[in-house]
């Protein structure tokens, strides 16, 4: 395929390499394109309308073209044709004999509407609804258009980078990790771009008639400027994405806890990330509804929680929540049996229907076992296996959504969890019974295999900065003396209930609290010094129980929705949402504990439901001696793998268990990505200029003696030196150096003689004089002034020694 382009004096132009360019850029854009999009389920694949809409868009703009129409009449050929494949494709049912009605128009605008949505707030990859793939269609359509148009009319720009954008864009909404290959490929298209513009330029000037003794020359379609400019954006916007890929969650950029708008009120509408950590922001409790759920079976409806997702990796900064491993809602079991709770459970259904909640996480009961529904919609759930969290895949909650499950509710056996691993009531409520109180009787159970990828659950960062090692005493410290798991993470509750404040914060103390954790905990100079909202205390716990080796995760869900007045039946609202702590415990699994002291009395601690089993409060019981007396007789009693004369009990550089390996500390990392993303920012010019230098070189030994001339000129050009345009050769030469005047003496010869007068001697001339004055130029001027040269402008915006016509 080729393109023409008229051209004054009657010569065309044929772009065959900016096609094949061009045609390749849109198929990697293409590929890319299935990594955000899921498989069409019904109908013709998705892949098939698109590839559609780029041929198109090309032959009817090329037939437009072709036929002398005025841009304005192409352009609207185009929309006018797209607009009807787009009725066509989306909402078929609404049209009358393949003309729209005013009820396509009415459906088109609510499915673009519902693909707003699902770009602001989806995740990918998302399912290709008729909206969405209206938008990808008439993105392709116009790409195609544009590349079309480009080529016919000589605008080779305007064809070729509207892809490559497109391809650079697909990779940023990706955010799985960008390979080392798809980097390498986008690169070469980059090349291919410059290379094949160039090719086809001097293909087009080949033949045509030049002054004599002059080589053919060739124009290329975009500035030296300009192409240095190109060069030294890609590269730096390839660095910058480098160096904060790890700084974006992969799952969202929006606040924690916040709605698709300014609030929930407003817009009626509110999503939450999944990711939690210390934060010193406003939020805003509004009573925006968010679902209601219609519950019957053995627990409450006032004591049901509902989960979104839990999170069990720990950055050093946020806990966020990953995909590793999902399932079809119609392939149970949802929870992967090594996370399933081992103890009693009480069975619930609950019929959910979504209000104003929009986001891909729904709202789920711990731990769902079967979900019902509209199958078309079931379809489409997901099931996340590290907790059965449901994930409508590719989609959002919409309003009026409906759904139905089943889920068996963990009731922890206190016998169990009262007793030791030795078949022995725990330290607290052995101090019980000696008070008189009524104790659980002791009922042994052996100890169940950590949970999969314990490690995961466990993690946190060792290096000096981080403050772990101060966590971990303040840790040690509140659970001393103290024997089970159970134990020490109602300790770590009570601490939370008793030394913090539940506090919103206000416009005017934003900005002057503490955003990480030791701070957070022990920096009394902080606005923000132990107080805050439910996000901040469930961070804090499950890092400090991790500090004592307890499997924690994080999740994000609600607290017991508000009665609607109607039995059983439960409205959750924006206030609602929580997040809380879950501890493993080896006799039993995941048990809830819920550190955050709020004042609504709206989130059940561990210590209210386990004092309504026992009749007795049993933090009078959980001994926590004197922060002064830490190391005195009253010495706590750490757990045997945090000895005090362990690395990893005062805190340090690098990972100090010697099962995990070594490794570098985090600002390492950092300064190494951003050192090799000044070298490569720092080299580009000098790079531009070596490659142009080597081609000059290339045309010199093929015969060109003005590639000589030209090299010496931008050289004098770079190193601050005023060559006045209007100087002969011999003029210049001269001026700066006689070493010059063999060279100028033979570019003279090849500018103003005759053709045919050149021979290989007049060639060897030049190469050898610009050898001479190179050479020169080396020690003329100093090395500071030489490496300046490599940074300036000069060489890139080069001048042509031609005569004028005046001459």
């Amino acid at each position: 395929m080729g393109s023409r382009l008229a051209r004054g004096n009657g010569a065309y132009v044929v772009y065959r390499n900016s096609w094949l360019t061009g045609i390749a850029t849109l198929g990697f854009a293409f590929v890319l394109l299935q990594g955000l999009l899921r498989p069409t389920r019904q109908g013709v694949p998705w892949q098939f309308v698109v590839i559609a809409a780029v041929v198109l868009g090309i032959v009817i703009t090329w037939t437009a073209v072709t036929y002398r129409l005025h841009g304005w009449l192409v352009l609207a050929v185009n929309i006018v044709t797209l607009g009807i494949a787009v009725i066509r494709i989306a909402v078929p049912q609404t049209t009358v004999a393949f003309l729209p009605t005013i009820a396509s128009f009415q459906a088109l605008g609510a499915d673009l509407n519902l693909a707003r949505d699902i770009i602001r707030t989806g995740v990918e990859p998302v399912v290709p609804h008729s909206g969405i793939l209206v938008v990808i269609m008439a993105v392709f359509w116009g790409v195609g258009a544009l590349m079309a148009w480009g080529l016919m009319r000589g605008h080779v720009y305007v064809a070729l980078l509207p892809p490559l954008v497109l391809a650079l864009q697909f990779t940023t909404m990706d955010r799985t990790p960008t390979s080392i290959a798809t980097v390498a490929v986008f690169l070469i298209l980059v090349a291919a771009m410059i290379l094949s513009i160039t090719t086809d330029e001097r293909d087009a000037t080949s033949g045509r008639m030049v002054r004599g003794g002059e080589w053919p020359g060739w124009r290329s379609g975009l500035a030296p400027v300009a192409r240095s400019l190109l060069s030294v954006t890609l590269i730096t916007a390839l660095g910058v994405v480098w160096v904060f890929s790890g700084v974006v969650p992969r799952d969202g950029a929006l606040e924690w806890r916040s709605s698709t708008g300014l609030s929930g009120d407003f817009f009626g509408s509110v999503s939450y990330n999944p990711f939690i950590s210390i934060h010193q922001r406003l939020v805003e409790a509004s009573s925006t509804p968010l679902f209601t759920a219609q519950i019957d079976g053995d627990v409450p409806a006032g004591r049901v929680y509902f989960q979104l997702v839990t999170m069990e990796n720990f950055n050093g900064t946020r806990f966020y929540a990953d995909n590793p491993q999902m399932v079809p809602s119609d392939n149970p079991p949802f929870e992967d049996p090594g996370h399933a709770f081992s103890g009693p459970q009480e069975t619930i259904t609950a019929d959910i229907t979504i209000a104003n909640l929009r986001q891909a996480w729904l709202p789920s009961v711990y731990s769902t076992v079967r979900v019902t529904g509209d199958q078309s919609l079931i379809a489409n759930f997901q099931s996340r296996t590290e907790d059965g969290a449901l994930l409508f895949g590719g989609s959002r909650s919409f309003s009026g959504m409906n759904y139905q499950l089943t889920a068996e509710i963990p009731q922890p056996d206190i016998n169990v969890l009262a007793t030791t691993t030795s078949g022995q009531l725990s330290a607290s409520f052995q101090q019980a019974a000696a008070a008189a109180e009524d104790v659980p009787e002791v009922r042994r159970v052996e100890p169940r295999p950590e949970p999969p990828n314990v490690e995961r659950y466990l993690d946190v960062p060792e290096d000096a900065d981080s403050g772990i090692g101060v966590i971990r005493s303040e840790a040690v410290r509140q659970t001393r003396n103290l024997t089970t798991d159970f134990e020490r993470g109602l300790a770590l509750e009570k601490w939370f209930h008793t030394e913090f404040e539940y506090k919103l914060l206000t416009k005017a103390e934003l900005g002057h609290g503490a955003t990480e954790l030791a701070a957070w905990l022990f920096d009394t100079d902080s606005n923000n010094y132990r107080a805050g909202y439910c996000e901040n205390f469930a961070t804090a716990m499950a890092v400090m129980a991790r500090t004592l080796s307890i499997p924690s995760r994080v999740v994000l869900g609600f607290t017991p929705g508000r009665s609607t007045g109607v039995t059983g039946q439960v409205v959750v609202l924006d206030s609602n949402a929580h997040a809380w702590v879950e501890l493993w415990m080896p006799t039993q699994g995941w048990v809830r504990f819920d550190p955050t002291p709020r004042p609504l009395n709206d989130t059940p601690q561990t210590f209210e439901i386990l004092t309504a089993d026992l009749g007795f409060d049993l933090r009078a019981y959980l001994s926590v001696p004197d922060p002064a007396d830490v190391g005195g007789p009253n010495a706590p009693l750490l757990p045997p793998q945090l000895a005090p004369d362990d690395p990893a009990f005062v805190g340090g550089g690098g990972v100090t268990d010697p099962n995990r390996g070594f490794g570098l500390p985090s600002w390492v990392a950092v300064a190494l990505r951003w050192s090799l993303m000044g070298v490569a920012l720092f080299g580009a010019l000098p790079t531009i200029k070596w490659f142009r230098r080597r081609r000059r070189l290339k045309r010199l030994r093929s015969g060109d003696i003005t590639a000589a001339w030209e090299d010496i000129i931008e050289r004098l050009s770079d190193l601050g030196e005023d060559v006045p345009a209007a100087m002969t050769p011999l003029e210049v030469a001269d001026r700066f150096d006689p070493a010059m005047r063999p060279l100028a003496t033979v570019y003279g010869r090849a500018f103003y003689g005759q053709a045919g007068t050149l021979t290989d001697e007049h060639v060897e001339t030049a190469d050898r004089s610009l050898g001479n004055v190179t050479a020169l130029l080396q020690t003329r001027y100093s090395r500071v002034r030489r490496l300046v040269a490599l940074y300036r402008t000069g060489s890139v915006m080069p001048r042509r020694w031609r005569r004028s016509d005046s001459d």
